[in-house]
C-alpha cells in the first residue's frame, strides 16, 4: 500500500512540475498557442520574406513615364528603343526581384511625360539633371514605415540616376532602411550613379553592393540578377 501512494504521489508531482518553466513560474499553454497562431497571421497579413524583411521593389522605367503614338512603329530589337516599350529595362529587372524576393513592385511615375523619341528624352533629361530638378510623380508610397528593404532601380542617364529618382527618395522617410540599387546602362556603367543617390539618402540607411546591367543585354540577364539576388539572401 505505501508503494502504492509513493508512486500516486510521484505522478502527482511530475505531472506539477511539467507545467513549470524553469523559473518556477506556471506556463500557460493556451496562452503560448494563441500566440503562435496570431504570429502566424500577423506574418501572413505582412508577408515577410524567408529573410523577415518586408521588401519594396520601386523602379523608375522610360516605358512607364511617355506615351507612344504608334507602338507598331517601333522597332523591339533596336538598342535605343527597347526600354521604350513595355515592359522596360529596370521593370524587367525589378519582376526578377519580385519573382525571387516576393516583394511589392512600384513603378515610379512621373506627371508631366518624357518624349518616346530616345534623343528627345535626354534632352529633356539633361536639362533637369542640369537644373537639379525634382519632378514631380505622380503616386507616393503612404504606408513605406511597413518596408525594411528597398530594391531601387533606375536606368544611367547622363551619368546619375533620373531626376524623378531623387524625388521619390525624397519624398519618402527612407531612414534607417536597406537599399539595394539596380541599373541599367549604356558604356558607361553605373558612373556616379551610387554615389549621387548615397549623397541624398539619410546617414543610417545602410546601400547594398548595386548591379549593373548594360542595356543591350538586360533581356538576356535574367541568370545573374537572380544569382544577384539570391547572394544577398533577400
Amino acid at each position: 500500500m505505501k508503494n502504492l501512494i509513493f508512486i500516486l504521489l510521484s505522478i502527482i508531482i511530475l505531472s506539477s512540475c511539467s507545467n513549470e518553466n524553469n523559473s518556477g513560474k506556471t506556463i500557460k499553454t493556451d496562452y503560448i498557442v494563441s500566440n503562435i497562431e496570431n504570429s502566424e497571421n500577423k506574418a501572413e497579413n505582412i508577408n515577410y520574406t524567408q529573410s523577415g524583411s518586408k521588401i519594396l521593389i520601386a523602379y523608375f522605367t522610360w516605358s512607364d513615364n511617355t506615351v507612344v503614338s504608334n507602338p507598331s512603329s517601333i522597332d523591339p530589337d533596336a538598342e535605343t528603343s527597347a526600354s521604350v516599350l513595355s515592359p522596360g529595362n529596370a521593370e524587367l529587372i525589378a519582376t526578377w526581384i519580385q519573382e525571387e524576393t516576393g516583394g511589392d513592385l512600384f513603378s515610379i511615375k512621373t506627371q508631366n511625360k518624357y518624349s518616346s523619341d530616345y534623343d528627345e528624352c535626354l534632352n529633356q533629361a539633361r536639362k533637369e539633371r542640369d537644373n537639379n530638378e525634382r519632378p514631380a510623380l505622380t503616386d507616393k508610397i503612404n504606408n513605406i514605415n511597413d518596408y525594411d528593404v528597398i530594391f531601387l532601380g533606375f536606368p544611367n542617364w547622363w551619368y546619375t540616376c533620373p531626376m524623378a529618382v531623387f524625388t521619390f527618395v525624397e519624398s519618402h522617410d527612407l531612414s534607417g532602411k536597406t537599399i539595394i540599387p539596380f541599373c541599367t546602362h549604356g558604356t558607361g556603367g553605373l558612373s556616379r550613379t551610387i554615389r549621387d543617390l548615397k549623397k541624398l539618402l539619410p546617414a543610417n540607411c545602410k546601400v547594398l553592393d548595386p548591379i549593373g546591367v548594360y542595356r543591350p543585354e538586360v533581356k538576356n540577364s535574367k541568370s545573374k540578377v537572380v544569382d544577384w539576388v539570391r547572394k544577398l539572401d533577400y
